[in-house]
């Protein structure tokens, strides 16, 4: 009988486990598909980035998307020296969900020969 009870608390709590774990991945999910989650996500990585070169960095919206499609809208990169690097209205990247969620150390990304 009271092999029947430790069975029962054990699944129990499995299954209590599994609904937090869900819970959790939904949170997250909705976090960063929300507008003010994203605009945490621009603000973080543009300070983190333009801290480690020095530079100005601006991104005016960021959408992801569930296939992995980030969507920039007004991304502005300038040197040292003030002068623009890059400005784009609108950018669109597919960014691999994969090795992020997988957390690789570093992501590498595949070089094409210039035609």
């Amino acid at each position: 009988m009271e092999k029947k009870q430790f069975k029962y608390r054990f699944f129990r709590s499995l299954a209590k486990i599994m609904l937090g774990l869900i819970l959790l991945f939904i949170i997250l999910v909705l976090f960063i598909r929300s507008p003010w989650g994203q605009n945490i996500i621009v603000s973080k990585a543009t300070a983190y980035i333009a801290n480690k070169t020095n530079t100005k960095i601006e991104i005016d919206r960021l959408f992801i998307t569930f296939s992995g499609n980030a969507v920039l809208e007004g991304l502005f990169l300038e040197d040292k020296k003030g002068d623009t690097l890059l400005y784009s209205k609108s950018l669109e990247a597919n960014i691999p969900i994969t090795p992020i969620a997988v957390s690789y150390t570093h992501l590498t990304l595949p070089t094409t020969p210039y035609v």
